[in-house]
Order: C-alpha cells, then sequence, then structure tokens
C-alpha cells in the first residue's frame, strides 16, 4: 500500500466526473463517477511519481496505458483507512466487456459529505493481472451478505482481500 497526497486533484476530479456520464449500472450513481474519476487520478499520480510513462486513455476497456500494458483502476471510498484484509470489488458485469491487462486498486478516505472534497487521503492498494483476479477473486453474488465485511451486495461481484494484490509497481513492471 502507498499513500498519495490528494492537494490539487480535488477540483480536477470533479471536472472528471462531471464530464462523463453515469454508467447505468453503477452502484454509486454520479457519487461513483467522483470516486473512480479521484481514483484515476491517484493512480496516475502515483505512476508519475514512480518514474512510470504512462497515458491517461478513459475508455470503457480501461482507464491507462502503460508500455508494459492497459490498467483499469478500480476505486473504493472508505470511512476508515484500508487493511491488508479489506477487499478489492469488480462488479461481474465488467468481466463481458472490460479486459485490460492490468488492475489497480485504489482506497479513498472519505468524510461522507456531497463533493471531491470529501476525499481526505488516497493509497494505490496494489495491483494484480485481469486473469488472475477473475480466477482467484471469491463470487458475492447480488443481494448476498458478504461475510468477510458485512455488506450486503447491491450487484453481483468479485471480491479480492488486499493482502492478496502484488506491490502497486506490479502492473508497471
Amino acid at each position: 500500500m502507498v499513500e498519495v497526497p490528494l492537494d490539487g486533484l480535488h477540483v480536477v476530479a470533479q471536472a472528471r466526473a462531471n464530464a462523463v456520464p453515469e454508467l447505468r449500472r453503477s452502484m454509486r450513481g454520479a457519487a461513483g463517477n467522483e470516486v473512480g474519476a479521484m481514483g484515476e487520478l491517484v493512480a496516475m499520480r502515483y505512476l508519475e511519481q514512480a518514474g512510470v510513462l504512462f497515458r491517461d486513455e478513459p475508455d470503457y476497456d480501461h482507464d491507462i496505458w502503460t508500455p508494459h500494458g492497459t490498467i483499469d483502476v478500480k476505486s473504493k471510498e472508505r470511512t476508515v483507512s484500508p487493511l491488508p484484509h479489506y477487499d478489492c470489488t469488480v462488479p461481474e458485469y465488467v468481466e463481458a466487456t472490460q479486459h485490460p491487462d492490468w488492475y489497480l486498486f485504489v482506497s479513498l478516505l472519505s468524510d461522507k459529505s456531497r463533493d471531491c472534497h470529501r476525499f481526505k487521503r488516497g493509497w494505490v492498494l496494489g495491483s494484480i493481472s485481469h486473469t488472475e483476479f477473475w480466477e482467484r477473486a471469491r463470487v458475492v453474488e447480488a443481494g448476498d451478505l458478504d461475510e468477510s465485511n458485512g455488506w450486503a451486495a447491491t450487484i453481483a461481484c468479485r471480491n479480492l482481500p488486499v493482502s492478496a494484490l502484488r506491490p502497486p509497481v506490479g502492473a508497471v513492471e
């Protein structure tokens, strides 16, 4: 896990979130756009700080291109700092259309207000190849209670703990 400073990202994240339509199957509606936008900016800041060549490619299939493959950033808003046993989540429906080479997971600490300034801290949790994620992650069906964290799933998804990820730089080496 690597903490990434959020200074200067809030206004850019809000503009980025406002520029895209609300995803039809989003778990969070418009708030999901804000989480996703900030998560992508955190990931790009991390890659920049790590000296990795990348290109912002907001596409349904992936968010970022690197010489080491495409990356889709999966972000989760939390009210507590992430821990190794916390889950990283990918909605089940994306498997039919989204095939990045890598997933890069981001957690955002929030005060739960209603704008992008609610994000107080951000972490890049780690990475995993698309194939390995779908082989290893456990299925949580819509309506099921995920007993690992007490979350009642609103849509079918796959979960994998942070501890199962490679260090964040794994997706760029």
